[in-house]
């Protein structure tokens, strides 16, 4: 991840404050027969409104969204787990919303996926896995939650204006939609909804990402888990990640080297791409894995709007205006110092100096 979000605190997150609730002292507390007096209050009045006149008009279909999903949960809890099950869950619970702590691969926090709950009962992992789920997809954006809260189209003016780069930070050149687009990017879960339950509405586990970024390359990928080079799975090895969020960001260097001087032939298979990061090598690992980060640099800079396009600009600048080589790379080092995400500097400096070493500019 090149750079860092900013995270914007915004009236949306007492979703995820009603679901502590929810889980850590009704659900993980049972006593009794369930009623609506052991909800959070306003989750209550949710509750009552989606219950008794709520309707998803956007998809045309209505749902008891909440109150028998709840109610259904709160049975499993109360008559199938023991008081050992449901302090696990309540530690799945805490632990799976600790995005940083998690992203940071802290050995004291025990993560809960859904296989973990489906050991514990298989029924509660499905409906765990189906509330969880829907509560991104359909209920978010409810009228009775949004009359309480605001809606995820709020959050994204809000986190744009705070974030002002207009660049996806997990590829570095896409562009981010920003307030003067009527259309926003999709919300990735960084930890996947359908590994972890309980932070499907965290925003602490939701960023915008570009479409390349989030629906060709990370996918269903976890990037605190290793991934099988060959099947592209996750395998159960815990690693660190970049935080989406934090509050340090950690200086990138991307170097390219060309195993050629004859760029009309250039493929991806004569380029070299070393990204580092002192310090935060099973970040980067995860990093360049989960979005495909050498392939895609390497594709940049074969392309004929991009790395050629580039090299291009540097050899007419050259021969039709008496400016050395040297002096135009300079001037984009300077640019890329100053303004690295602006038409791909980080990248264009490395490969404009590799075309240097191999000899393609003199």
């Amino acid at each position: 991840m090149l750079f860092s979000y900013r995270y914007v605190p915004h009236t949306i997150e007492a979703f995820q404050a009603w679901l502590d609730h929810l889980v850590k002292e009704v659900w993980c507390k049972t006593k009794g027969i369930f009623t609506l007096d052991l909800l959070h209050p306003t989750l209550r009045e949710v509750v009552e409104a989606i219950y008794n006149v709520e309707e998803d008009k956007t998809r045309g279909k209505t749902k008891d969204w909440l109150y028998g999903p709840i109610t259904t949960i709160y049975d499993i809890f109360k008559d199938e787990l023991t008081p050992a099950q449901r302090q696990k869950v309540a530690v799945w619970y805490d632990t799976n919303n600790d995005i940083e702590a998690l992203c940071s691969c802290d050995r004291t926090k025990i993560l809960g996926t859904y296989a973990d709950v489906k050991v514990i009962n298989e029924k509660l992992e499905e409906e765990l896995k189906s509330f969880f789920q829907s509560l991104f997809t359909d209920v978010i954006h409810l009228g009775a939650i949004t009359s309480q809260i605001g809606d995820i189209d709020d959050h994204y003016i809000e986190f744009v204006k705070a974030n002002k780069a207009g660049k996806c930070p997990y590829c570095g050149y896409n562009d981010i939609k920003g307030v003067h687009h009527s259309r926003r990017e999709a919300y990735d879960h960084f930890l996947p909804k359908g590994v972890y339950p309980f932070n499907s509405v965290n925003f602490r586990n939701l960023a915008p990402m570009c479409h390349e970024c989030n629906s060709s390359y990370k996918l269903k990928l976890d990037p605190v888990r290793h991934i099988d080079p060959i099947s592209r799975k996750n395998t159960g090895t815990r690693r660190k990640a970049f935080y989406s969020y934090s509050a340090n960001s950690p200086a990138i260097s991307v170097s390219v080297t060309l195993r050629t001087g004859d760029v009309n032939k250039l493929t991806p298979d004569n380029i070299d791409i070393q990204i580092d990061s002192p310090g935060y090598d099973q970040e980067v690992e995860s990093w360049t894995e989960v979005f495909g980060i050498e392939e895609r640099y390497k594709a940049k800079c074969c392309a004929e709007n991009d790395g050629k396009a580039w090299l291009q600009h540097v050899i007419e600048e050259s021969a039709n205006y008496g400016r050395s080589v040297d002096e135009l790379l300079a001037e984009i080092e300077r640019a890329a110092n100053r303004a690295p995400y602006d038409s791909a500097n980080f990248l264009k400096r490395p490969f404009l100096k590799a075309c240097k070493d191999a000899g393609v500019l003199r």
